[in-house]
């Protein structure tokens, strides 16, 4: 198991009892960045782009080994524009094409970010942070379909492929 995953409880899943374990990805092994729109510097309109570390839980389904639900919290510093970033993405059992895959059904995002407000004062225009707002994205996934290709390679008398 690697060193930051770590065994956490069972848990009650819709199916049943579903094995919940914890991970952490400290500073020093940074591979995600969070970004957003915008800092007021210039004219309001520049992107940030920052590391953050992240933890959070994932659930398994003991019998199967399939991956239920994955949540992911952002560890930001408060000096960002962005303070919270969390996701959510929950998995089952999907029928497709007379086959079951385990397959995203619903994902939660949730983000606390502050607006870039624009202010003149006589013949004086600056930009600064405005208040924070939460936003929220709340998808379900559905209607799943089968892609499948089938293909043949035709062979002239000569033993060359036909174009």
């Amino acid at each position: 198991m690697p060193e930051n995953l770590h065994w956490s409880r069972w848990g009650e899943g819709p199916a049943g009892r579903i094995a919940v374990f914890r991970y952490e990805i400290p500073a020093e092994k940074l591979s995600y960045h969070i970004g957003g729109c915008c800092l007021p510097d210039g004219e309001g309109t520049n992107a940030f782009r920052t590391p953050a570390t992240y933890r959070g839980e994932i659930e398994i389904d003991p019998a199967s080994g399939a991956l239920l639900r994955l949540d992911l919290e952002a560890g930001l510093k408060s000096t960002t524009p962005l303070v919270r970033s969390d996701v959510m993405i929950e998995y089952g059992p999907v029928e497709i094409g007379g086959k079951t895959y385990i397959c995203p059904l619903r994902s939660v995002s949730i983000s606390r970010v502050r607006s870039v407000n624009f202010f003149r004062v006589w013949d004086e225009g600056f930009r600064t942070y405005g208040p924070y707002s939460t936003l929220l994205n709340d998808m379900e996934f559905g209607d799943y379909h089968v892609f499948r290709s089938k293909s043949q390679i035709l062979w002239d008398q000569s033993g060359s492929p036909i174009p």
